[in-house]
């Protein structure tokens, strides 16, 4: 089918701490009174020159689409899912590196892919684009999606706690479509590649030494021409550090395309939605 649009110390110790603060009290400055020259305290996440984070998304995917033969005549709207048998779930993996040149910049590279494919019995007759299948026939379909983002962020704010950077990304979405009638010899095929520019903003919040909280947000919605659409790439994560340089996070992830198009060449509807929880592992190198 065409789909072209395509996260103790002991007690003697403690005593002998107190004392030794109490004699020295009049004489050492306290850590609220340092000097504007002394070193400021480090934070607790150590912010390497590069980043390596390898992730499993338990995908649900939701695919909804209708394929317009003209402006004047709707095609079917189309549930992949259900009228096609195609999963509505997936076990997905995803890797992202990240590279940090400076001390508030941060670049960052990633991406996934689902492949999807089956054979079904349709119960209905379906208009799609120029083609028509008919309720009885059996389609072999395949819906395969790609996606590869680059995204540049700036820190606005930060903080021995917090860390909080706007960013501007480029997401590549490449879509391969095909749907099959054997016994007609009726065939639509298609790939599609459609860059994706995205704004956000994302943050951290360290609860503790080795607990922190995380989120991204990026988004944009367009009115271009005949063609109205919005993207939607969000995560949010709980995340435990075993040491300054391995973290591992459990999340949530969400990925939304909405178009509706009235162009002449390519009139549709295209939503689709990928989510579901998260669990990743970081390496600062």
């Amino acid at each position: 089918m065409i789909h072209k649009f395509k996260v103790a110390l002991s007690v003697a110790v403690l005593s002998l701490g107190s004392a030794v603060a109490h004699a020295a009290e009049d004489t050492a400055p306290t850590n609220s009174k340092l000097p504007e020259w002394a070193p400021k305290p480090r934070p607790n996440v150590v912010e390497d020159r590069f980043r390596l984070e390898v992730m499993l998304l338990n995908a649900s995917l939701d695919t909804d689409l209708r394929i317009d033969p003209t402006l004047a005549t709707q095609g079917t709207m189309i549930d992949a899912e259900n009228d096609f048998a195609l999963d509505s779930s997936k076990l997905l993996p995803l890797a992202e590196i990240t590279f940090l040149p400076g001390e508030r910049h941060l670049l960052r590279l990633g991406g996934f892919s689902t492949r999807r494919s089956a054979r079904n019995r349709i119960n209905r007759t379906i208009v799609f684009d120029d083609q028509t299948y008919l309720a009885g026939e059996a389609v072999d379909s395949t819906l395969n999606l790609t996606l590869l983002g680059l995204t540049y962020g700036y820190s606005v704010v930060e903080t021995t706690r917090t860390n909080v950077a706007l960013t501007f990304g480029i997401q590549v979405v490449e879509v391969e479509a095909n749907a099959v009638v054997r016994s007609r010899v009726v065939r639509d095929a298609e790939t599609g590649v459609s860059p994706l520019p995205l704004v956000g903003v994302e943050g951290r919040f360290d609860f503790t030494s080795r607990w922190s909280a995380e989120a991204r947000f990026q988004y944009i919605s367009v009115e271009f021409d005949e063609i109205d659409g919005s993207v939607l790439d969000a995560r949010a994560a709980v995340t435990w550090r075993k040491n300054p340089y391995l973290v591992f996070g459990l999340g949530y992830r969400r990925f939304d395309v909405e178009v509706d198009s009235r162009d002449t060449d390519t009139p549709g509807v295209v939503d689709m939605r990928i989510d579901g929880p998260l669990l990743f592992m970081r390496a600062s190198l």
